[in-house]
């Protein structure tokens, strides 16, 4: 949050996202939502352009290749784009201890996503959680539908990097993994979102033999389930937010439930499509290149 003092649960809780210049109206729009709801953030420039363009307090210099224009699924370009913000907030993580939340700017914040009572907000809230994820989902879930634990978006997700130290060594991890990949092919081509959950499922199935890789030993999954017996200290404790009020772009959202909403399956400007059918698109006025007003009371 902008006002610190108001929230200090997230005193120590960064915001992060990322963007090019091409994608800056779905920044933009990004911006709008985020700032009704008072929130603070910081944005990966992925270009020099988008550095130029952001404000002096927003803006952090990509660590690794620089990605123009817009770009879609199979292109060595954007899994470069994944790859930079592993690197990027392992930086951070390594600097200043602090927590971080990334969200990809596709990704809107309808509702106030810390708020009491909305899923991701509270997870966070109570401090039980090393990793909090985004169900990657294509449609409604059934209400019976409880998360297997083995896979998720990774465009929005909280890593705790001030409560245990082993998150680091688990994140450097996944981001030699993602390198290697990357490297082992003559396009350059690897998703950041496979890789790194092939990663987390090759630690879950350890059950404790690969501490030296990962740093942790045991995951245990929303405190119902554990791979294997481990302190507090070796066991990275994760869990999913709430499907129905972050849903990953599937039609059937609603709304009226919804506080965020990622606009997956749909590629650049398929996005603004899917953000205009749920009335997210047109907080951003490019004439005045200002924010418009908001017509509804925020709760």
């Amino acid at each position: 949050y902008a006002d610190k003092a108001s929230h200090p649960e997230f005193g120590k809780v960064l915001l992060l996202t990322s963007a090019n210049a091409a994608y800056f109206p779905v920044y933009r729009t990004w911006e709008c939502w985020a700032s009704r709801h008072g929130l603070d953030w910081a944005v990966i420039a992925n270009d020099d352009e988008a550095y130029r363009q952001l404000e002096p307090d927003r803006g952090i210099a990509v660590i690794g290749e620089k990605v123009s224009g817009m770009v879609g699924w199979g292109s060595a370009k954007l899994d470069h784009l994944g790859r930079n913000k592993y690197a990027v907030v392992l930086s951070i993580m390594r600097m200043s201890g602090v927590d971080v939340i990334f969200s990809d700017a596709d990704n809107m914040f309808h509702r106030d996503p810390f708020a009491q009572g909305v899923s991701l907000g509270d997870l966070i809230r109570s401090q039980k959680y090393d990793y909090v994820y985004q169900e990657e989902l294509q449609k409604r879930p059934d209400p019976s539908h409880v998360a297997p634990g083995d896979g998720g978006n990774t465009g929005f997700w909280y890593a705790a990097g001030s409560r245990k130290p082993h998150i680091q060594t688990f994140l450097a991890a996944a981001l030699a993994e993602v390198d290697r990949v990357q490297a082992s092919n003559d396009r350059h081509i690897g998703a950041d979102q496979n890789i790194f959950w092939n990663t987390f499922n090759d630690f879950r199935n350890s059950h404790g033999s690969k501490q030296g890789t990962f740093g942790f030993k045991c995951a245990s999954f929303c405190g119902k389930s554990t791979t294997c017996e481990a302190s507090s200290d070796m066991t990275l404790d994760y869990c999913n937010m709430d499907p129905i009020m972050h849903p990953t772009g599937w039609e059937e959202a609603n709304p009226a439930e919804f506080v965020t909403y990622h606009a997956n399956y749909a590629a650049n400007n398929e996005k603004i499509k899917k953000l205009e059918k749920m009335h997210l698109w047109g907080v951003w006025d490019s004439t005045t290149g200002r924010c418009a007003p908001s017509k509804r009371k925020e709760h």
